[in-house]
């Protein structure tokens, strides 16, 4: 079965934003796009998950701790 267009674009606006991302990425890539183009776009998706509230900041002295655990 052969989706036309807009049939993909539909079903890629339900898709949750991490997986959006996911297609954009592999979209960009498949287009020659660069790895720095591509992380500023998940930059800019992190940011927003930031502002809406859909995951809470660390701070600095938590990233480290994590870090310091998780190389024992």
């Amino acid at each position: 079965m052969v989706l036309s267009l807009q049939q993909i674009t539909e079903a890629a606006l339900h898709l949750s934003e991490r997986e959006r991302l996911g297609v954009t990425a592999a979209l960009w890539k498949s287009l020659g796009g660069n790895d720095e183009a591509l992380a500023d776009i998940q930059a800019l998706s992190r940011a927003h998950e930031l502002e809406s509230g859909q995951v809470q900041p660390k701070s600095h002295a938590e990233v480290f701790d994590n870090a310091r655990r998780s190389l024992g």
